[in-house]
This record gives structure tokens, C-alpha cells and sequence, in this order.
């Protein structure tokens, strides 16, 4: 994969060196100079967030290749983790106050411990680092607390999620409570920077849709389910992805020996009738008899312990399918899983576009830095805001009232043909100017300003027919497209 340039960062950190140049020590200049810390490191920062036993920690580990997040209800899941590369295992302790962070012994193979000798009150955040050859390389994993919330992104959630660049939510199978769920999350990204063009969903916990049915029935299932979210959440996440979780850790991060595979071998090769009779339940999985299916109940449940019986039926016919030795079946349960699919999106809509959600990010917080300016400092707040404004009319820049613009949509005060909100979700999600106005990556220039043109015309038109209101979210839709238009060669 190519490596991301940074041209809008690197402008943003033009600013900040010109303006710390000018100041001194004070609040503004710390402000200004923690941005130029944060961009100064080239990595994109993406946050996993969900509500709780959201299966969020465990695809944290499937993402990572590696168990270095805490599963289950300790108090190490009660503060955000950040992971990153190193040559050696620890963690390191940062608080609210202004104690330095403090090391403490990470876990046995490298990871977050099941506790720290800390209240995690005290605590800000863990950064956890590990020899892993994936952290660090196009992305940084932030695992961000799950709380009690229905949506999970309480006050703390979002004070971490606001240090990240883009948000993986994890979304467990919809139940009673999806309704609410979605309501507390279109409210608690009002205002914010969270929007299709740097959200991901992914729906946790597949293998619990459709049990007792065939493999190919859960996968329609699931994307069925995940297609009615993504739909009632158009603009607010880009795309919405199936992920049976506990499957993904197992198989990215190599649980599986060579022992598990060969009982799952015996249990391939064992009688059809007798195989389903043992799997549509813990229980009869457990009890059947040693000399109908020759592997013992020690093994049957650790297999169960990681693959649970949705990825132990899926284990069983990758086997079917040619996946005899380890390695074939590792991919093949990666790939049955949804991991590689979530990997392959965020490479593609998140890595690919980091300058400009680094970017975004950056000016954000310069915007709230120039208001801690003094009236010494009142020249060198005038000219960074001049420069951020003449900087915020890129058009992947505008990404924030494009936030704005789908998030009325989703509130039903920006009322748009179906037409219209899936041009503003492409618009948003696209990393290419081919890609934000729907078109192949190999399109002609004269397609793309013929495109380019028709939407421009279109949006008028839609601008002449909706309340005042409303149009000042489709002005800033028809601008972006012109301004796009005007910049192709």
C-alpha cells in the first residue's frame, strides 16, 4: 500500500512553528505546541468506542493481531489504552493531574493487566506498548472505556474519542434498546467532529443472529442488519461491517494450535448426523459420547472457549472446504470472520484519507487555542485565524459542516430525497475527488467535471426548494462541489 502524504498537516504545522514563533509561554502557546506535538507524529489515531460488552476490547485484539487489551469486566476496561510499537513490553500510567506517567508491569506476553495500583479515577489513560509489527505502522489503536451508557460515549468516552482522529463503533446485535441507542448517539455527535467521513461501524457478535441456521443464512443475516443501520445512520458512519469477534481474535491472533486443528480435523471428518447433533448447543456439544466423536471434553471445551460454536461449525467447513493445515485454516477463518473486510475499509477510508482527518482534527484545535489568546497576543491570534479560515475552505476541510449537514438530515430537519443523502454520504466518506462525487477511481477529467457540474446544478436546484433553514446545510454541499469543480485541471 502507498504511504500516506501529509501536505495538509504539514501546512497546519507551518502555522503552528509561525505562530510559537511569536509568542510566549502561556496558555495559548501550550495550546498551539501541543498540536504541534500531536502532529509531529505522522500516525493516525483511531479509537475503537462502544457501549458495554459490546465485544469491543476483543476486536480491539483482532484489529491489533494480538491480546493486549483487557476482556471482561475489570477495572483496566474502565480507562482508554492506547497501543503502540516497541521493542520491548510495558505500560505507562498518565493521570489528570500533573504527577509524571508512572511504568507499571504489563501483563504476562505483553498487554494491559487485569489492575494497576491506581484508582482509575486518577487515571487518564494507558499507553500500552508491545513488539507488534502492526501497531504503529499506518494506525494507532485507542481502546476507549465502556461505561453505562446506552451508546457508551458518556463524558469520559468522549473526552478520549476527541484525542483520536477517527471512531470504530462497535455496535452489538440489535435488540430492544437499538432505538435508543441510536438516538443518544445522533445526539452525542451534534456538534462534534464524528461523521461518516471518520466513523466505521461494526456490528459485533454475528454469530448470535440466526442460531440454528446455516452458515450462508447468518451471513445474509448480518448483512442484512448491518444494511438497516448503515441506512437509519447514513452520514453519521461510513459503513457498517459484520464482524463475528470472538472468531476474528482467535484466528488473528494465532489461538489456535496445531492440537486445536487436529481435533477439529476429527470433528470435520466425523459422521454428518452425528456432527449436527452436537453442535446446535453448549451442552450437547460437551456430552456427546468420546466413541461417536473421538476427542475428549477437555479439548471440546477449549474449542469452545475460542471459537464458541458459530466458529467451530465455520472451522469445520473451511476444513470441508481444503483448509487442512494450520495456516490455511487461520486465513480462512480470518476472512470467514469479517476481520479482513474491516481491515481492507479501514485502510481504504481511513488510512488512505489521514492528512485530512489529521488535518481536521489539527484546525479544530487551533480554532479552540486562538480563544485562549491574551490581548498581547491578539496580532498572532488575528493572523492563525486568517490563515485556518483561508485553509478551511479546502473541500477536505469542510468536513465538519458536512457533519452538521448529515446529522440535520438524521435529525429530520434537513429533509432530503433518498438521491440527496447518498450524494452527501458519498461526498463525505470519498477520499478522492472521483470517489466524493460517486465516480470509479479511473475516471476521465472531463467525467469528472461533467460529474462535478451536475451536482453543482442539482444542489441549486434542491436549494431553491427547501425552508431557509435547512439550505444552509445544502449551500455548504453545492459550495464544496464548486469549489472542487474550479480546482480540477
Amino acid at each position: 500500500m502507498a504511504e500516506a502524504t501529509y501536505d495538509l498537516c504539514h501546512r497546519v504545522r507551518g502555522m503552528c512553528a509561525e505562530a510559537l514563533a511569536a509568542l510566549r509561554p502561556g496558555p495559548f502557546a501550550d495550546a498551539v505546541g501541543a498540536v504541534a506535538e500531536r502532529l509531529a507524529d505522522d500516525t493516525l489515531v483511531v479509537a475503537v468506542g462502544g457501549r458495554l460488552n459490546a465485544g469491543k476490547s476483543t476486536l480491539v485484539n483482532a484489529l491489533l493481531g494480538q491480546r493486549l487489551a483487557p476482556t471482561g469486566g475489570t477495572e483496566t476496561t474502565l480507562v482508554s489504552a492506547w497501543f503502540r510499537g516497541h521493542h520491548m513490553n510495558r505500560v505507562q500510567v498518565h493521570f489528570h493531574d500533573d504527577r509524571p506517567p508512572v511504568s507499571i508491569p504489563s501483563r504476562v506476553g505483553g498487554g494491559v493487566p487485569e489492575s494497576m495500583p491506581y484508582d482509575h479515577t486518577e487515571v487518564s489513560h494507558l499507553v500500552v506498548e508491545a513488539a507488534n509489527k502492526a501497531i504503529g505502522r499506518h494506525y494507532t489503536l485507542m481502546d476507549t472505556p465502556g461505561r453505562d451508557a446506552v451508546s457508551a460515549l458518556d463524558d469520559y468516552s468522549m473526552a478520549s474519542i476527541r484525542k483520536a482522529d477517527a471512531l470504530i463503533l462497535a455496535m452489538p446485535q440489535p435488540g430492544e434498546g437499538d432505538a435508543e441507542a441510536l438516538r443518544e448517539f445522533q445526539e452525542t455527535m451534534r456538534g462534534s467532529r464524528l461523521s461518516a467521513a471518520n466513523v466505521l461501524g461494526v456490528l459485533t457478535r454475528i454469530d448470535q443472529l440466526g442460531l440454528g441456521t446455516g452458515l450462508e443464512e447468518v451471513w445474509r443475516e448480518a448483512d442484512k442488519v448491518a444494511g438497516r443501520s448503515a441506512g437509519r445512520m447514513t452520514g453519521l458512519v461510513a459503513e457498517v461491517i459484520p464482524v463475528a469477534t470472538m472468531l476474528a481474535e482467535t484466528a488473528r491472533c494465532e489461538r489456535l494450535t496445531e492440537r486445536h486443528r487436529h481435533a477439529l480435523g476429527i470433528l470435520a471428518a466425523a459422521d454428518r448426523g452425528t456432527l449436527e447433533d452436537m453442535l446446535p448447543y453448549d451442552d450437547d456439544f460437551l456430552s456427546m459420547a468420546p466413541d461417536a466423536v473421538p476427542v475428549d471434553t477437555g479439548m471440546r471445551r477449549e474449542l469452545l472457549g475460542l471459537l464458541d460454536l458459530y466458529g467451530i461449525r465455520q472451522a469445520v467447513d473451511a476444513i470441508d472446504h481444503g483448509a487442512r493445515d494450520l495456516a490455511a485454516l487461520r486465513d480462512a477463518l480470518c476472512e470467514r470472520s469479517g476481520i479482513d473486510r474491516l481491515l481492507e475499509c479501514v485502510q481504504e477510508r481511513l488510512v488512505a484519507g489521514a492528512d485530512a482527518l489529521r488535518a481536521d482534527a489539527a484546525v479544530a484545535a487551533l480554532r479552540a487555542a486562538v480563544e485562549l489568546a491574551g490581548p498581547a497576543e491578539k496580532d498572532v491570534a488575528g493572523r492563525l485565524r486568517i490563515l485556518l479560515r483561508e485553509l478551511g475552505r479546502h473541500p477536505a476541510l469542510r468536513r465538519v459542516e458536512l457533519a452538521d449537514a448529515a446529522q440535520a438530515h438524521a435529525a429530520g430537519t434537513l429533509p432530503l430525497p433518498q438521491r440527496n443523502a447518498d450524494q452527501l454520504h458519498t461526498l463525505m466518506t470519498g477520499v478522492t475527488d472521483a470517489q466524493r462525487v460517486g465516480l470509479p477511481g479511473d475516471a476521465s477529467p472531463d467525467a469528472l467535471r461533467g460529474r462535478t457540474g451536475e451536482l453543482i446544478d442539482e444542489w441549486k436546484i434542491l436549494e431553491a426548494a427547501i425552508s431557509r433553514r435547512a439550505r444552509l446545510h445544502a449551500t455548504v454541499v453545492r459550495e464544496i462541489f464548486e469549489t472542487m469543480y474550479f480546482s480540477l485541471p
